[in-house]
């Protein structure tokens, strides 16, 4: 019981793939060997030595920028989108359709895919060291030291969301939140939006003390002597390979086991992480969360009504939310890319100025919002939200639990109102007196309430400071 139940599906695919990950690797450093030109009478030992060093030292300066990027928003596409749009405003502009945004994360808020990044860089890299005895030796330099980068950025980014996930499968599963003084206001906030009589029967249970994250540390050196002995029968494999069907068909036999363990290295890290029930929430696991729960609940939502006391949670788990959860690098993870824009600059969300901002601060919260309705130019419609300085953990869910109701209403033809903002008024009346509710039905789905584990905003989203004068 000192674990998550899916730890053992984690800890088997995670070894399996490990394995071939290191398999692979010992064929490519056989082709680079080739390709330096060991084994060879015209190779000479002090320049094949000093483009070794040199490989390596040009793939770890690679990877000392990777990190240095890591938790910035520099490794998100639309952050430089937006700063290559400032240098020249036509490259990205679109002023026929409005459309939405999504959250890549770091690996804090987002490891699934930070590690299904490090598997396909590491991969790749390997390819193309395998490829290194085909392109020439006067090409050995440049090509070995990519896959090297490329390399140091899957080692990187698989080291960085490794705690996370490590933390969410020990005994008190991601509920590892630091207590200071900001973190204990916003648990007193949380407290105060609960309901004292509780729509939920499956009610979670406050974990103690004594297990709360306490074997993260236990966890984590398991995990570090599974992948040791990984290595090892990997190392083992890759040796056997290399001296059987590989040796007899050269860098072909090598690149064909390659395609082989690639591909098993590739599966059983997607099926790994799939067993991973995280229980923080970032935008797209709050996307599947909301579209769910407004999905069943919005006629509830729309008349005022609550379930009863006896009723089941009608929230995803967590475990539920990784079964459906999508985490491979580059496509955009759901589908609210299409409509939802979280962090929009204010040029954007009140292009009329201070007049269409006074219309929206309606409203008393943490943020702004603006839905435009459907039309030729927006599709089905899209909507803005862009949080104030500030703004904690229940701001956000408001903010989210908002949007995803307001989506419901233009989704579903229940618009009566000409205007938008005559629309965000009503869906915020709806949302006010049923989010209690929805953070009880939160609560009784095991998920973590607490600081800093809602995060939604991407590296280009903004914050607004708005002072009354």
């Amino acid at each position: 019981h000192s674990v998550s139940p899916s730890y053992l599906t984690y800890a088997t695919y995670c070894g399996c793939g490990a394995v071939a990950g290191s398999a692979a690797m010992v064929l490519s450093t056989q082709a680079l060997l080739v390709a330096v030109g060991v084994g060879t009478q015209s190779a000479a030992p002090m320049a094949a030595a000093l483009n070794w060093v040199m490989k390596d030292g040009l793939g770890q300066l690679g990877g000392v920028i990777f990190a240095s990027q890591l938790g910035k928003g520099g490794l998100d596409v639309e952050y430089w989108r937006n700063r290559m749009g400032k240098w020249n405003p036509s490259l990205f502009e679109n002023k026929n359709k409005k459309r939405g945004n999504f959250q890549r994360g770091t690996a804090d808020t987002n490891p699934k895919r930070w590690r299904m990044v490090a598997a396909l860089a590491l991969d790749l890299s390997t390819l193309l060291e395998i490829f290194t005895p085909w392109l020439g030796p006067e090409l050995f330099l440049p090509c070995a030291s990519i896959a090297n980068v490329g390399k140091n950025v899957g080692f990187l980014a698989a080291s960085a969301s490794r705690a996370a996930i490590h933390q969410s499968l020990c005994a008190g599963g991601s509920s590892l939140v630091a207590e200071n003084s900001e973190g204990s206001e916003s648990k007193k906030s949380f407290s105060s939006e609960l309901t004292s009589s509780g729509d939920c029967k499956k009610k979670r249970k406050a974990p103690s003390a004594a297990i709360t994250g306490s074997n993260l540390g236990d966890v984590t050196a398991k995990a570090g002597s599974q992948a040791i002995v990984a290595s090892l029968l990997g190392t083992a494999v890759g040796i056997f390979l290399s001296q059987t069907f590989c040796s007899d068909h050269g860098t072909a036999g090598i690149l064909a086991g390659f395609v082989v363990l690639s591909a098993i290295h590739q599966v059983c890290t997607y099926k790994a992480l799939r067993a991973v029930p995280l229980k923080t929430l970032d935008r797209h696991r709050l996307h599947l969360l909301l579209d769910d729960y407004v999905a069943k609940n919005y006629e509830n939502i729309v008349d005022g009504k609550t379930n009863g006391g006896d009723a089941e949670c009608d929230v995803l788990t967590p475990f539920e939310i990784a079964e459906r959860e999508s985490f491979l690098p580059v496509v955009s993870p759901d589908d609210s890319v299409n409509w939802l824009s979280v962090g929009a600059p204010l040029s954007s969300i009140c292009p009329d100025g201070m007049e269409e901002l006074d219309k929206m601060m309606v409203i008393s919260e943490k943020y702004i919002m603006k839905a435009h309705l459907p039309s030729s130019k927006v599709g089905n419609g899209t909507i803005q939200v862009t949080f104030f300085e500030g703004a904690n953990d229940t701001d956000l869910l408001r903010g989210m639990y908002h949007a995803y109701i307001t989506r419901f209403f233009m989704s579903r033809g229940d618009i009566e109102q000409s205007e938008s903002y005559a629309l965000v008024q009503k869906t915020h009346v709806l949302m006010d007196e049923h989010f209690p509710h929805f953070l009880d039905d939160l609560q009784g789905g095991e998920w973590q309430l607490g600081s800093g584990v809602v995060n939604v905003e991407c590296g280009s989203s903004n914050r607004f400071n708005i002072q009354k004068i």
